[in-house]
């Protein structure tokens, strides 16, 4: 067959269904993995002090709030006739 390098030129000439060398033999299986590399060492956990827990408890209560005000208002607006 000659290569006339019109449309289907640059198209290879393997057969189709073959797959490439880059790719595993079977469409299922996956490539190995490396193992990794060396961990860092990992930093201290900075200690939380009793202002910061306070303040996200606050925070956490303030959202939970707003939740439930969200969730009535939506009721209430929802039995609202409508004209």
């Amino acid at each position: 067959m000659t290569d006339d390098g019109g449309v289907l030129g640059n198209l290879p000439n393997s057969r189709p269904g073959r797959r490439s060398a880059k790719r595993p033999p079977t469409p299922g299986a996956a490539p190995k993995r490396r193992p990794p590399a060396a961990a860092k060492p990992a930093e201290p956990e900075p200690q939380a002090d009793p202002i910061s827990d306070v303040l996200r408890a606050a925070g956490g209560l303030a959202s939970a709030g707003a939740r439930v005000a969200n969730g009535v208002a939506r009721e209430v607006v929802r039995r609202i006739p409508r004209p």
